[in-house]
């Protein structure tokens, strides 16, 4: 089973607002994705080389009920929530998981229509663990669909990710398991830390 960081999410309480300030921070201004039901969230997207950024915010077309768009629009202010890895063994990553103790949700199926007519269509699998929670990222197989990375704008490239926690080395174990390939630095605190090289320098994200 291979896996490699697909794209990392940052998470607004307001698409518009948040969209305008990764534009303004980077000098381009992302995509408009779409929406993803039952989840009550809808994105925008910024290229960075192979991967993307993903502005991810509530749908107020949606119920906020209990899903994640209700605890992205609880935030206090904006920030990197977790981050997806790409694999087209989804199967090998579940097992990976159980072997590590986390718990998997899915595959889950899923799909959009482009506004110019191209189907996407890509399957997640989510990861459950007590303690870890989202800290440990969720699997998306693209199957036949162009990678998101390929047609949205170019906001430059990803410097350096790291992720923060307080038992560091408990989570880098459950990484190598996985074989998630993303450093883990002991911090008083759980989140992200992400360092891009955009059309405007370099800016630096962080968990909320």
């Amino acid at each position: 089973m291979g896996v490699e960081l697909d794209h990392i999410l940052w998470a607004s309480p307001d698409l518009d607002i948040g969209s305008s300030l990764i534009g303004k921070l980077t000098g381009v201004e992302p995509t408009r994705g779409g929406s993803h039901q039952g989840f009550g969230t809808r994105n925008s997207l910024l290229g960075l080389g192979n991967i993307y950024l993903e502005i991810i915010s509530p749908d107020p077309a949606q119920s906020l009920e209990g899903n994640r768009g209700g605890q992205i629009a609880a935030l206090a202010r904006p920030g990197l929530a977790t981050f997806a890895v790409r694999t087209t063994d989804l199967g090998a990553y579940a097992a990976a998981a159980k072997r590590a103790g986390v718990g998997t949700t899915g595959p889950v199926e899923m799909g959009r229509t482009r506004p110019d007519g191209v189907r996407l269509d890509w399957a997640c699998l989510y990861v459950t663990h007590p303690v870890f929670g989202e800290i440990i990222p969720f699997a998306i197989d693209w199957k036949a669909s162009p990678h998101p990375s390929a047609t949205t704008p170019d906001g430059g490239r990803l410097k350096e990710f790291t992720v923060l926690h307080p038992r560091a080395e408990e989570l880098a174990g459950i990484y190598r398991e996985m074989g998630i390939d993303i450093p883990v630095r002991i911090a008083a605190t759980p989140g992200f830390l992400a360092v891009l090289d955009t059309p405007r320098g370099e800016l630096v994200l962080t968990s909320p």
